[in-house]
């Protein structure tokens, strides 16, 4: 959520210099050959020390759709990160969001253009105009409340009030502010959309957005290696990798576990946790087609840009689209307390990678992937 996630380096040289069951286990699926998972993970183990990263986990699903999973460094003390582990998935949540809205496009529940008045009631500094489809791209023009100076993520850590729970009225009403521009006047990151399209899909389906996500796009896929809600207690089965940030700004992060998430959980509004393997998983099966029609595939990837200022080529309907040197990538990353996380497929290597760390720093983040991809990118 936070925007300085977005300003990302434009090359792969500067980017390295900068109750459910359990996921799918990695043995059931193709390994890579031994000497390319050797290179992968001496990449994360010497990432790790040269970043100073707490802990990371990566997936990997190869062009072949071979799968390599690994993990380096540590939760929390005497804890070794494990690939079962789930991370805190942030604003990669977006893509799930926008996935699950043009299935139900598919389903002729709705359309990408209708006025977002057809189904919620009035809220402050809201234009009932807005499209679907300007939630979902960043064009509504909705204020971005992370940048609101009373934001809890502008506050202190010690001050934030962690068990509150933000409704949506407080969100438009305490954290609001006036629209950037005109519906689809510009476009300006912000996460006021996709909670107003979290409100219509559950109008229109009558469910939850987790029920709906599981049912309509991950079951199809076979996929069971994510919490996706996080008001219910999550079951002793779920190994959560711990959070780390630095909350008192002294340069040593603390873990901040066991502090209540429910004011980021309402505040995000796609709070969701996940296993990298299973992040992958969904990455490819979605752009190998096996989720959406032809045609929604194709809205999703119609991209609003360039977004030189963002460090984007574009964004398409909950979907970032990089170029970064060589490489074109499509998918999404994640920023909040405690956790990065990014899923790309590079497009012209059909090779999907999930990544996500447990510290609060986005160069370590890129460093980490720079350097996942780099090595990926000598095999080929």
């Amino acid at each position: 959520m936070k925007r300085g996630l977005y300003r990302i380096v434009s090359t792969i040289a500067l980017f390295l210099m900068t109750s459910a069951p359990p996921a799918v286990p990695s043995d059931s699926l193709l390994p890579v050959e031994p000497e390319v998972a050797r290179k992968l993970q001496a990449t994360l183990d010497s990432a790790l020390t040269a970043t100073g990263t707490m802990g990371i986990s990566v997936a990997v699903i190869m062009p072949d759709g071979k799968v390599w999973t690994g993990v380096s460094g540590l939760s929390h003390p005497g804890t070794p990160i494990t690939t079962d582990m789930l991370f805190d998935m942030g604003s990669t949540g977006k893509n799930l969001m926008a996935a699950l809205v043009l299935d139900l496009v598919d389903d002729g529940l709705l359309s990408l253009d209708d006025p977002i008045s057809q189904y919620l009631p009035p809220f402050p500094n809201v234009d009932g105009k807005i499209t679907i489809r300007q939630l979902l791209n960043h064009t509504s023009g909705l204020y971005m409340w992370v940048e609101h100076p009373d934001c809890p993520i502008n506050t202190p850590f010690d001050q934030i009030d962690f068990d509150k729970w933000w409704t949506v009225e407080e969100m438009f009403s305490t954290l609001g502010g006036k629209p950037y521009f005109a519906p689809g006047e510009g476009w300006h990151y912000t996460q006021a959309g996709f909670h107003l399209a979290r409100m219509i899909v559950e109008q229109v389906t009558e469910s939850t957005v987790p029920v709906e996500i599981q049912k309509r796009l991950l079951d199809p896929l076979d996929i069971h290696g994510m919490l996706l809600d996080m008001k219910e207690p999550v079951s002793p089965r779920y190994r959560i990798a711990h959070a780390w940030y630095d909350t008192d700004r002294d340069g040593i992060p603390e873990d901040i576990s066991t502090k209540s998430r429910n004011w980021i959980n309402s505040l995000s509004g796609i709070y969701y946790f996940t296993t990298m393997e299973s992040l992958a998983r969904w990455l490819r099966g979605l752009y190998d087609g096996k989720v959406l029609s032809k045609a929604s595939l194709d809205e999703m990837l119609d991209f609003y840009g360039p977004l030189p200022d963002e460090g984007l080529a574009g964004y398409g309907l909950g979907t970032e689209h990089f170029i970064m040197g060589p490489v074109e990538m499509w998918g999404h990353k994640g920023s909040i307390f405690g956790y990065r996380t990014g899923v790309y497929h590079l497009t012209q290597f059909n090779i999907t990678v999930a990544l996500a760390i447990n510290s609060d720093s986005d160069e370590k983040g890129f460093a980490m992937f720079g350097s996942v991809v780099e090595t990926l990118l000598a095999e080929q």
